[in-house]
């Protein structure tokens, strides 16, 4: 076997016992020496072989940790497009109605859901106010 072919096989008994990304190699340990693939890099080897993997798996649970927290941001925001606001809607009411459901939950911090709430409520208001305007203004030269 050769050294990459070993190195291939080290990251991916690593990424098959799901060794940490942010975690030491000291606390990784016990999960990975009694696997046979452990064996196949000298000690020194093995060290750069998982500082390596952890640099990249880092990088890649940060990727999917933003796409997560988009998507559930996405999922709030149809939601309460779906709920058909009234302009005197309040957060609270909203919450007292929707918070069992999971797009609701997905969002984390009561105070982010609120805040994603008004947004889009002001933001909902304001796309009102503009196709009222566009109407008027398309019936005033017919009048």
């Amino acid at each position: 076997m050769t050294l990459e072919q070993r190195q291939q096989a080290f990251r991916e008994m690593l990424m098959d016992r799901e060794v940490s990304a942010f975690s030491t190699w000291e606390k990784e340990l016990h999960k990975i020496v009694f696997d046979p693939r452990y064996l196949l890099l000298s000690g020194r080897e093995r060290k750069l072989a998982y500082e390596g993997f952890i640099k990249a798996r880092a990088e890649d649970e940060r990727i999917e940790k933003r796409n997560k927290i988009k998507d559930n941001r996405e999922a709030f925001k149809k939601l309460v497009e779906s709920a058909n606001l009234s302009s005197r809607a309040t957060f609270s009411e909203f919450a007292q109605k929707y918070g069992k459901d999971a797009k609701f939950k997905a969002i984390e911090k009561m105070k982010e859901r609120e805040s994603l709430f008004n947004e889009l409520k002001a933001a909902n208001q304001t796309s009102k106010k503009e196709k009222s305007t566009d109407c008027d203004s398309a019936l005033i030269p017919l009048l």
